[in-house]
């Protein structure tokens, strides 16, 4: 396995499954998820950052984080099957799973599509453990394309050795990430505050939480995780929050409150500079 992801994790979004005839079209747009869609009938054509790309029946089209997307319908009766998920980790200057990975844009469908089932399927139960399945198909379901990527696309690194913007050190460079398992500290920061969004943190309390000074902390979450602990509480937060927005009908204000913003306010400011859109907007947006 590649050193410098070994914690990076998956946080799962939304499902849903959509029905068009040919006169559908998305409007071009920055989408501030990525986003995985299996083909179930039908062709249309995709832009992605300006790329033009055709997609049929049983091909899984990857979307990723903050490209330009745009959209129509080449035929009757054109349906997918959408997932939208966010990453643990920022990959500068270029995505992660297609620049680190090779996953391509389009993949043909080899009974992939069994997980976006399972996947709307637990997300629309009741069951109490629904989550922990989405969330475990969705990293099988990611892990599976990885592997399936073509091998032109996987080697990039080993095609471009001699090229400095593509050697296995510069990318590793470029992920945000530690080389090393979390420390067994930091995790318990870290596993607390997903547990308890809504309590008040600040560095010196999440350093006594970690038995650590308050710079030896810092400097170790930072280390770790790639980010400063504040900044990751944040983002910890905004991506709950957008994921209560889209699988539950709760109003803003108490979503707000339940992720830990005393101001609704200062909520949507925050929500909107993360992810280009009002809270509701990206409500919206999904359900469109």
């Amino acid at each position: 396995m590649k050193q410098g992801v070994d914690n990076v994790r998956f946080n799962f979004l939304y499902v849903d499954k959509y029905s068009f005839g040919r006169t559908w079209v998305y409007p071009e747009s920055i989408v501030p998820y990525n986003m995985l869609r299996y083909i179930r009938s039908g062709a249309a054509t995709f832009f992605i950052d300006d790329k033009e790309i055709s997609v049929e029946k049983n091909q899984i089209i990857y979307v990723p984080r903050n490209c330009k997307l745009s959209c129509y319908a080449q035929t009757d009766n054109f349906s997918f099957i959408s997932i939208r998920f966010t990453t643990s980790v920022f990959f500068e200057g270029g995505d992660f799973l297609a620049d680190y990975y090779g996953v391509p844009l389009v993949t043909e469908a080899k009974g992939e599509e069994k997980y976006f089932d399972l996947i709307y399927d637990y997300i629309k139960s009741e069951n109490p453990a629904r989550i922990y399945f989405v969330r475990g198909y969705l990293e099988i379901l990611i892990g599976t394309l990885i592997s399936r990527a073509d091998a032109d696309n996987y080697g990039i690194l080993r095609r471009n050795k001699t090229d400095e913007e593509y050697t296995l050190e510069k990318v590793r460079q470029r992920i945000r990430k530690s080389d090393n398992r979390i420390d067994s500290r930091i995790q318990v920061v870290v596993d607390y505050i997903a547990l308890h969004p809504t309590e008040h943190y600040t560095p010196e309390s999440m350093a006594k939480m970690a038995e650590l000074s308050k710079q030896r902390f810092s400097h170790l979450f930072k280390e770790q995780l790639g980010k400063a602990p504040m900044t990751y509480l944040k983002e910890l937060r905004l991506t709950t929050a957008a994921r209560k927005l889209l699988v539950t009908n709760d109003n803003i204000s108490d979503i707000a409150y339940s992720v830990g913003y005393e101001d609704p306010n200062y909520f949507t400011r925050e929500f909107k500079h993360a992810f280009g859109y009002t809270p509701n907007q990206y409500r919206k947006a999904a359900r469109d």
